[in-house]
């Protein structure tokens, strides 16, 4: 079964199996307060009814010797569909309390206190005609469709599904449309805003549906908006830089002004952050704007190896760098965009690291983790979510801009991973890269 359909069957079962037991307990409390009410009423009846037909018996009994009466009785139980019999007024009290013994003493009829036996004494004699059980007549004369059970199955079948039936129709065109709904703000979730609202039938998902769609147009909007204000400020950044660049590479100053040296080399290293922040800042734009990256097949090994290259070892004093053997051989991912995150994870855990920086890859769960350990100071848990937001820095460091652990989040969310960070082994922070396992 699809799992469209599990999701609204499920819903359906749920919603009806309420509606039902809710209607029963309803149903129920009404026919139990009804039927208390309407008791002495039923009684009422009941004993109007068998007026007529006690009066007749008693004609007859009447009208034959007592001697016959046990005879008499005989034939008469063949012309009635429930049993009728004579019993001595002695036994009475077995049956009957103190009131309708009084009642039946002075020849009126008594009904049992559940109303399936009546009681009057036949005149002139110490017996009692007793006619019932009412309840259950003659089977041998009753069709098995006039039974009170199969009436009961039956009104208890109509009367779910004339719940069913409806509420099913009613709960497969919501979920139908709110499933939709879910896809289409699973798309915008995953940058895919031009998406095109879903044809509802339901009116009571259509204003849901209206604010997505307009929520859909007004991320198209402020997206293009971000997207030609980082263009714009690229260009118009990078001119100027370079003419500042240009500039300072024209001035000349003697060794005998060493504070105009100083001040020169100052605004050389001043425009090349400046020239870093701008590309920096396009590149999360670039990917910020992407819906998802393409993606290919690579060797974690040659991955591993092109790191290593990158970031060779500088002296005694800087961090080891090591790359533990994968168990997994291979990933998929896009290669630029995950030598970029890496790229980042290890040039921030160097910064931070004592002594030590150790890569590595393993499989859990349904995925792939790839973790950047380090021996360094770590970072307290009230900050490991803020410090992917973008331009966030811990601390200070005259390489950084707050950019770097912001593109490792957007890059990881573009795979339709995430990124964390917790304790490392090492004593310090793991920085973890979650990719879904192709």
């Amino acid at each position: 079964m699809p799992a469209q359909c599990k999701g609204h069957f499920r819903l359906f079962l749920r919603y009806c199996l309420g509606f039902v037991l809710a209607y029963l307990v309803l149903i129920a409390s009404g026919l139990y307060l009804w039927a208390a009410l309407t008791e002495q009423g039923e009684d009422l009846q009941i004993r109007t009814q068998l007026q007529g037909t006690q009066h007749l018996l008693h004609a007859r009994y009447a009208d034959t010797p007592q001697a016959d009466w046990p005879q008499l009785t005989r034939r008469l139980q063949m012309q009635f569909a429930y049993p009728l019999r004579v019993m001595a007024l002695a036994d009475a009290p077995h049956v009957l309390d103190l009131p309708s013994l009084e009642h039946l003493d002075h020849g009126g009829l008594v009904l049992s206190p559940d109303g399936h036996f009546s009681y009057q004494r036949l005149p002139g004699s110490t017996q009692v005609l007793v006619l019932g059980d009412f309840s259950e007549p003659e089977q041998a004369d009753v069709a098995w469709y006039d039974s009170g059970h199969v009436d009961a199955a039956v009104m208890s079948g109509i009367f779910i599904l004339a719940i069913a039936l409806p509420l099913y129709f009613l709960v497969y065109r919501l979920w139908r449309d709110v499933y939709a709904l879910g896809h289409m703000a699973l798309a915008i979730q995953q940058g895919e805003l031009a998406v095109a609202a879903p044809v509802v039938s339901t009116h009571l998902v259509r204003p849901l549906r209206e604010a997505l769609s307009s929520m859909s147009t007004q991320l198209q909007d402020v997206m293009e908006g971000q997207r030609i204000l980082s263009q714009a400020v690229a260009h118009e950044t990078r001119t100027p830089l370079a003419r500042m660049r240009f500039a300072l590479a024209m001035m000349q100053i003697g060794e005998e002004d060493p504070e105009g040296a100083e001040l020169l080399d100052g605004l050389k290293t001043d425009v090349a952050r400046l020239e870093q922040l701008a590309a920096a800042g396009v590149t999360y734009a670039q990917f910020g704007r992407s819906p998802r990256v393409a993606t290919h097949r690579l060797d974690v090994a040659q991955l591993f190896e092109a790191l290593g290259q990158r970031f060779p070892g500088i002296g005694d004093s800087s961090p080891r760098l090591c790359f533990q053997p994968p168990h997994q051989r291979t990933l998929v991912a896009n290669r630029d965009a995950l030598m970029l995150a890496l790229g980042n994870l290890i040039g921030n855990a160097r910064r931070h690291a004592v002594g030590q920086v150790v890569v590595s890859l393993h499989v859990a769960g349904s995925g792939l983790v790839i973790a950047v350990d380090d021996d360094g100071p770590g970072v307290a848990p009230a900050d490991r979510e803020r410090i992917f937001q973008p331009y966030v820095q811990l601390q200070r460091h005259p390489d950084g801009f707050g950019l770097g652990l912001a593109l490792v989040h957007i890059i990881a969310t573009k795979h339709g991973g995430s990124a964390d960070v917790c304790d490392s082994v090492l004593g310090g922070a793991r920085f973890r890269l979650l990719l879904p396992e192709a």
